[in-house]
């Protein structure tokens, strides 16, 4: 199936780059300026803080936040010699001790970046692991003769000792010449990161990722892709010049788009991407599933709404638990959602459906880049899945928590917020020195104390022998709130 690959980098603020078959999204990844990417980075850092507890050492590589290095992520090149042969963290690992990391999880939130002293440098076709000795095909490459062509290959290309290498997703079909020439590139790009880390000073960037376009088609160009539009001169130029590298038969297939519409408006894809940002998601036959994600989890809800089709229940939920795991498996792929996932399917009877809905979700992750664990139905229909956290989720930087619920998208009703106020108010004009009272509140909530609760401040008012005022304020939200108190 024919591939197209847009891209839309015309704001410089903002790129957007979208991969669709047959007009349907298959895959979407944005890039802000204000959250760049620092995933696949490499740094020269130095241990800032050793914690035995959590088998782990915080590390300053520059970033605001220090990134985290697990003790399995340390390459044992950096391990500390020790007379006793103490293998314990304190014991090998020492503050002030200088490293090379690669960021390998973005920092999130109030976490820092994840870091690596186990460093993977991405080409084309291969990946060079520079201090490993492994040598292997993708796991994606499924097919076994051309996993043993390709090993074949791999077996007789001259590496130095100390240097593994893994042919990626992309090395499908390559020959000894192309895998080669990827692996001389990237030996040149290692050995300028170590030339610049014996002289650069601690904390410093030593390796830069490409920009988002470059790196989206290092990472999804196949061969099923057959053509790549750039709206942008520019980056069309750098996009040109490197599938010229990579791939020079290829190179007719990047054109620069010069139509007068926008070019996602153009192939009517804006609309697929709004929808990404939505909680709900509609099903061709009239059902939907809902995404809710949660601090621990994802959950997803698959509803049979107006679902039609089937010739009894039975088959009417297994044809839209059908469709579910499709689009499921499409939106966790779209959305870059990783963590613990659970899917509540409909309930089903026949033992037969049952198995097929983990076999066919299975199915349509098999396109999924990230590593994905999928479990079978519980009794309860609810299915266990996990998928691999690649990169932060897409919403992550493109929206913010909502400053009138906080994230939990409701708020309290204006009653219960004037009584809570009330409950307030009586506390503050406790003590009997205050005359005065100045309450500033939200106009909605100012309005309801004046017009439905006025018994209870004139109450407030006798009993504490106090003068109240109430004044509503159109820039506070709801819950905010302000008492001033005079004697």
């Amino acid at each position: 199936m024919a591939t197209k690959i847009l891209i839309n980098a015309l704001d410089s603020g903002e790129c957007r780059i979208a991969t669709i078959k047959e007009n349907k999204l298959e895959g979407f990844h944005l890039e802000n300026a204000s959250k760049e990417e620092t995933q696949g980075n490499i740094y020269k850092a130095v241990i800032t803080r050793v914690e035995p507890s959590i088998q782990a050492v915080f590390v300053d590589y520059g970033a605001d936040k220090n990134g985290f290095l697990q003790k399995n992520e340390i390459h044992s090149d950096y391990f500390q010699d020790n007379i006793a042969g103490d293998r314990s963290l304190s014991k090998i690992i020492k503050k002030g001790q200088e490293l090379i990391v690669q960021v390998t999880k973005d920092p999130i939130m109030h976490k820092g970046a994840m870091l690596t002293t186990m460093i993977s440098l991405p080409g084309r076709l291969s990946v060079l692991m520079p201090g490993s000795t492994t040598r292997g095909v993708s796991r994606q490459i499924s097919d076994e003769a051309e996993r043993k062509r390709l090993k074949a290959i791999l077996d007789k290309i001259k590496l130095a000792e100390g240097f593994g290498l893994i042919v990626r997703t992309a090395g499908k079909g390559a020959t000894k010449t192309m895998l080669t020439s990827d692996v001389k590139y990237l030996m040149r790009a290692w050995k300028e990161i170590n030339k610049k880390g014996i002289k650069a000073p601690t904390p410093s960037l030593l390796y830069k990722e490409q920009n988002l376009a470059v790196r989206s088609l290092r990472d999804y160009f196949t061969s099923d892709v057959n053509e790549i539009l750039i709206d942008d001169p520019c980056v069309f130029k750098e996009i040109r010049e490197f599938v010229k590298v990579i791939a020079p038969k290829q190179q007719k297939i990047v054109k620069q788009f010069k139509g007068r519409k926008p070019i996602f408006t153009k192939y009517q894809i804006e609309d697929q991407i709004a929808s990404i940002f939505e909680t709900k998601v509609p099903l061709k036959s009239g059902g939907g599933i809902v995404i809710d994600q949660t601090e621990a989890l994802v959950a997803i809800d698959v509803n049979s709404g107006k679902s039609k089709g089937g010739k009894n229940i039975e088959q009417t939920a297994f044809n839209t638990n059908m469709e579910a795991a499709e689009e499921v498996a499409r939106q966790l792929r779209l959305r870059d959602i990783g963590g613990l996932i659970v899917v509540d399917f409909i309930d089903m009877r026949d033992k037969k459906h049952k198995n097929e809905i983990p076999k066919a979700l299975k199915k349509f992750l098999k396109s999924d880049k990230a590593k994905t664990k999928v479990g079978g139905l519980s009794q309860f229909g609810l299915l266990e899945m996990s998928r691999q956290r690649l990169r932060p989720a897409i919403t992550f930087g493109s929206f913010n928590i909502c400053t009138h619920c906080k994230g939990r998208g409701i708020v309290p009703s204006i009653e219960t917020l004037s009584l809570a106020f009330l409950r307030q108010l009586n506390l503050k004009t406790i003590k009997e020195e205050i005359k005065t009272v100045t309450c500033v509140i939200p106009t909605d909530v100012a309005d309801f104390l004046l017009n439905k609760k006025r018994g209870e401040l004139v109450e407030i008012e006798s009993k504490r022998k106090v003068s109240i005022s109430i004044k509503g304020d159109p820039a506070m939200i709801r819950g905010e709130s302000r008492i001033i108190c005079d004697t």
